[in-house]
């Protein structure tokens, strides 16, 4: 039978207790605070070790400082506390973040008007999104829209697509371009393709809403009148139409009423993609179908 050597098992029950047992200061506050110390116990910092943290301090004084006047006192001016200088309070979240990718954030657009301790509490966890819906309602509000993100189901939070730690303003998660955070998931809208459609190069939020939108698909609005934002309207390939066929203005052009009385109705297109499928590109020409020797063509 092989045996362990004896020095390699004082360092592993060593780095479980500095790991595990809670300080005779963390005892001490929760003779007061024993919701707040017993949340914290369930969080990340409660596992660090001593040697992890820059002043070799663990559990509530790592944060707060030494509270030993506070505990003779009671009053909370006697104890390093949270809430009152945004700048102060990120400094003592970065004394050991600082060496990571949320250094950017005292340099960020969120880094000037909030604290770390806004939106992350260390005692008990809360919902990314709904922390983020505390100050961005309007965006929140989105997510009720019948086309969205599976925000609200679960299946995505905000820092799926943002980096909230960054020093860039609307920063997202993947570096670049905007739809190169788009097809990091929908890799199959990317191409290439013969026939590009040109949004799908430039920005998705041309045609898309990016978090949620009354129109299906996230689409910033229904068919037709989306696509007639940038494309002329044409009528149906290969079908007579009617010239005094009922008409809707958009941006200030008249246009055919694709959704009109049922004589007309075969003229005109009801949706783009019922002929143009492969919207955000395709190999081959969309429409094939012969118009008096023309064809439409993407």
């Amino acid at each position: 039978m092989r045996h362990m050597p004896l020095g390699l098992v004082i360092v592993l029950l060593t780095a479980g207790v500095a790991f595990a047992a809670p300080s005779n200061t963390d005892a001490s506050c929760a003779s007061c605070h024993e919701a707040v110390v017993d949340g914290f116990a369930l969080n990340t910092h409660s596992r660090i070790a001593s040697f992890e943290t820059p002043g070799g301090v663990t559990g509530c004084a790592s944060c707060h400082g030494d509270v030993s006047a506070h505990a003779q006192s009671g009053d909370p001016a006697d104890i390093r506390g949270f809430g009152k200088n945004v700048q102060a309070d990120t400094q003592a979240c970065l004394s050991c973040h600082g060496r990571s990718d949320k250094a950017a954030f005292a340099a960020s657009a969120h880094g000037g008007e909030v604290a770390c301790s806004s939106c992350h509490t260390i005692h008990t966890r809360k919902s990314a999104n709904s922390t983020c819906g505390n100050c961005h309602a309007d965006v929140q509000a989105q997510f009720l829209a019948p086309s969205h993100h599976p925000v609200r189901q679960g299946g995505m939070t905000c820092a799926s697509c943002h980096n909230v730690h960054s020093a860039q303003p609307g920063a997202l998660a993947v570096e670049g371009r905007t739809n190169d955070l788009c097809v990091s998931c929908h890799s199959e809208k990317e191409g290439p393709f013969i026939f590009q459609h040109e949004p799908v190069e430039e920005d998705c939020m041309t045609c898309h809403q990016p978090h949620g939108a009354v129109a299906d698909n996230l689409l910033q609005a229904n068919e037709p009148f989306l696509c007639l934002q940038c494309h002329e309207f044409h009528f149906h390939a290969g079908l007579e139409a009617r010239p005094e066929a009922p008409v809707f203005t958009v941006g200030g052009r008249q246009y055919p009423n694709v959704l009109g009385a049922h004589g007309y109705q075969r003229s005109f297109a009801t949706k783009c993609t019922q002929c143009h499928t492969q919207i955000h590109g395709s190999d081959l020409p969309s429409q094939g179908i012969s118009s008096r020797g023309r064809s439409l063509t993407r």
